[in-house]
């Protein structure tokens, strides 16, 4: 078992009967099939067994649910978009799923404040629509953006393709209301730019995995529109030269929004599985950088960036995005990567951060560590958002392969590559979290005296240990 089970001091029966009468019938899931679909997230390495589900539709229906279960003992999973890649809304251990996609509305956008404010279960895709509707622009910006739902970015402090410029998830919170695991609301959300009045425990709870409280409603900040984007795909012959790009864009002033890396392997397999996908180049290259950098007013020119890189020796090849056609070609070639993976074979993943200035290190090593630890029939695949430290490692299989044996062969080599980012003081999550799936490498990352600290500050505010129990750590 992942955690150790909670002995609920009520019936099954009389659980669900409580939850069908706070919520209605409809709103309360019982089905094999249900249970199945929702309580699990994208990792599919744990097989689900929530004891029910239920969809509540305000914060008064979560605070009801919530003491029911603090009461009675009774684990709960909260669960939003289910996109997560850590197993983090995973419920694998008789838990109460709490998914909060009812609770989907905006309240407010405020244009001259630059606010917005809005329930847990809205998708970050409604919210970028709801900020262009208002001549605005929500920066956060992930794959699933589409599916993933606000109150899980909060929970995971999610990242995004555009945190090089605008930060993650964590930057974009100004207040947030909380439902601890009492069933106490904790509101918290203003919309104060500034509030140096003592502890700011909204915090807290950001990145949070769901283990403290469930986030019910948020204020998030709004920024006036990009001016100006313009789009540049380049094929690069070394991955020490990434980073030197990068820092001759900062030299340049270049005002850059996004810059994100792939491997010559991902290129390929995107080519292959996505349909319709196609590539600029003439000639496959190593490595590549999507580089997207904003030219409203004095910035320069994306044609003389690339002159400079190209002077410089730090690009072999480069095709600039003529059109809203080729803007959106060229963001699919890295943004359907993970999907495109899925399709080619079993996956195992690992998102990994580091200092940028020792990117080029560990890359090296870990070439090293690949060549003598590889199996023949297992491709590396190597993405990410570079601009801020962020690796993903995919470990990619054949579906053929017997799931047990691959996922040995893959954690054997990941156990290596935990202890080698141990060495350059990196993290072993960037931006999906520890879940399941990671708590027993948190070691790598956080030193004993950390996980302490946390685990005091998990009892302080979840007593009973009802809220996602077995996530990120064991108490």
């Amino acid at each position: 078992m992942p955690h150790k089970h909670l002995s609920p001091k009520v019936m099954r029966s009389d659980a669900v009967a409580f939850f069908k009468k706070l919520l209605g019938e409809t709103y309360v899931l019982t089905g094999e099939a249900d249970l199945k679909a929702w309580g699990t997230d994208w990792t599919k390495v744990f097989e689900p067994k929530p004891l029910c589900v239920v969809l509540p539709s305000s914060t008064e229906d979560v605070s009801k649910i919530l003491s029911y279960c603090n009461t009675n003992e009774l684990a709960v999973t909260p669960s939003g978009g289910r996109t997560g890649l850590c197993a983090g809304a995973v419920a694998s251990d008789g838990e109460i799923v709490v998914n909060l996609t009812r609770m989907s509305k905006i309240m407010a956008v405020d244009t001259t404040g630059l606010t917005l404010t809005a329930e847990a279960g809205v998708t970050t895709q409604a919210l970028q629509d709801a900020a262009k509707e208002n001549g605005l622009f929500f920066p956060l910006d992930l794959a699933s953006k589409g599916t993933c739902q606000i109150g899980g970015n909060i929970a995971t402090n999610a990242g995004g393709v555009k945190l090089i410029k605008y930060g993650g998830t964590r930057e974009q919170v100004l207040g947030l209301e909380v439902v601890l695991a009492s069933g106490e609301i904790l509101d918290m959300n203003v919309a104060l730019r500034k509030n140096n009045s003592g502890y700011d425990l909204k915090h807290l709870f950001i990145g949070s995995e769901g283990t403290l409280g469930i986030v019910t409603k948020a204020v998030l900040r709004l920024m006036p529109k990009p001016r100006n984007l313009q789009l540049a795909i380049m094929a690069v012959g070394d991955f020490i030269s990434i980073p030197k790009i990068l820092a001759v864009c900062s030299q340049k002033s270049a005002s850059v929004t996004a810059f994100e890396f792939f491997t010559e392997v991902a290129h390929k397999i995107v080519l292959q599985r996505l349909p319709g996908a196609r590539t600029p180049f003439k000639d496959i290259s190593p490595f590549y950088v999507l580089l997207e950098i904003e030219q409203p007013g004095r910035e320069p020119e994306l044609e003389e960036l690339l002159e400079a890189l190209f002077e410089e020796g730090l690009i072999t090849d480069a095709a600039i995005a003529a059109n809203s056609t080729q803007f959106k070609e060229f963001w699919g070639l890295r943004e359907n990567i993970t999907e495109s993976l899925a399709a080619h074979g079993q996956v195992r993943k690992n998102d990994i951060s580091l200092a940028i200035d020792k990117l080029d290190g560990f890359v090296k090593a870990l070439q090293v560590l690949l060549l003598s630890k590889r199996p023949k029939d297992m491709e590396i695949v190597f993405f990410g958002h570079i601009g801020d430290g962020n690796l993903h490692i995919n470990y990619v299989s054949p579906k053929t392969r017997d799931s047990k044996d691959f996922h040995a062969e893959a954690r054997e080599i990941e156990e290596g590559v935990f202890k080698l980012l141990a060495s350059f003081k990196g993290s072993i999550s960037a931006e999906h979290g520890i879940g399941l799936t990671k708590k027993k490498d948190l070691h790598f990352t956080r030193t004993d005296s950390e996980v302490s600290w946390m685990r005091m500050t998990k009892k302080m505010w979840d007593p009973k240990g009802i809220l996602n129990p077995g996530k990120i750590f064991d108490l």
